[in-house]
């Protein structure tokens, strides 16, 4: 990364308010507090501008929910593939079972600080 260097200082453009920084950070805590005994649970997540997901918590980090998410006909695009093949079944060797479908669920992060709500399915 490069910076340009101009010779004057550094314009401040904007500076968080300690307070909402410090609110920020209670909110994450509840957040990971509120969701970590429901990993692998389905749930219903709406956000703070209104759109609404449907999938299992597969895990969190200090600023996302990962929501694990089905594969359907209307969200190809969003999670398109160019190697996925609904008809390659992959065969391991003898001695393993059948592997059934293949699974086509992704991983959509959602952003902690825009949760609305979270309900269990």
């Amino acid at each position: 990364m490069s910076f340009y260097q101009s010779g004057q200082p550094a314009t401040l453009i904007y500076q968080a308010d300690p307070a909402v920084v410090q609110h920020l950070h209670r909110v994450r805590d509840s957040l990971h507090h509120s969701c970590k005994p429901y990993l692998n649970h389905q749930v219903n997540v709406q956000m703070i501008d209104g759109q609404m997901h449907e999938g299992m918590i597969a895990g969190m980090d200090c600023k996302h929910l990962y929501l694990m998410v089905g594969g359907t006909a209307d969200m190809e695009r969003g999670y398109y593939n160019p190697y996925y093949n609904p008809y390659y079944q992959p065969y391991p060797g003898p001695g393993y079972p059948y592997p059934g479908p293949v699974n086509n669920n992704g991983i959509l992060p959602l952003v902690l600080f825009e949760l609305l709500a979270i309900s269990l399915i």
